[in-house]
């Protein structure tokens, strides 16, 4: 296995991993209502993916990982407390993103973790089915924290959707512990889901 820093040439891997992650088992995600009524959700995450305003989903904040050279897993780190939904907001109106997108996704926003300073956001954590049980997930997690520590970061965090049970479970074998939990009707109405948990890790 080998783990490296994500390349252009990899966002359609990567465009997959935030659809599939974000849906995390539901017929639609958080991606889903951002786009909508877009066609083609995964080209659109492509160019979201390498744009030259840097999101969360720009592929320079991407670890992929790979077995015998074929595309494993992925995982997303990010400056939460200057990376925010605010510089999302500027690149999708520059891609001509229709409607009123955070009236769409109001549902997330009211429940999206707040962060602290010197905080590494964890995201679109997702493995292939074909190489689940490898240990992919443990060791994109454990470079990309080696990484925060070195770039100084004090602590990371990441959000689960409530009763995304496998997704919690891996976490807190990694050291995750409970921090907070948000609920909203509207997150529940749009996700089936009620809301999310925040689980941070000192570093």
């Amino acid at each position: 296995m080998e783990i490296r820093t994500a390349k252009a040439s990899d966002a359609e891997f990567i465009a997959w991993a935030i659809l599939e992650s974000s849906r995390a088992g539901k017929k639609r995600g958080l991606f889903d209502l951002l786009f909508e009524p877009v066609d083609d959700i995964a080209k659109a995450l492509e160019n979201l993916v390498v744009h030259e305003i840097k999101t969360i989903c720009h592929y320079s904040n991407f670890l992929i990982a790979e077995v015998d050279g074929n595309l494993a897993g992925a995982l997303c780190g990010y400056d939460g407390y200057k990376i925010s939904w605010d510089t999302m907001s500027e690149a999708l109106e520059s891609m001509g993103c229709q409607g009123d997108y955070k009236e769409r996704i109001s549902g997330y926003l009211l429940c999206e973790p707040s962060v602290e300073k010197n905080t590494l956001v964890l995201n679109f954590m997702i493995t292939k089915e074909k190489y689940r049980g490898l240990g992919v997930v443990k060791a994109l997690v454990k470079k990309v924290l080696l990484n925060a520590r070195l770039k100084g970061f004090r602590r990371a965090q990441t959000g689960i959707e409530i009763g995304s049970v496998e997704t919690q479970l891996a976490y807190e074998k990694m050291g995750f512990t409970f921090k907070e939990e948000k609920t909203s009707d509207f997150y529940l109405e749009k996700f089936g889901r009620q809301g999310i948990r925040s689980y941070v890790v000192e570093l």
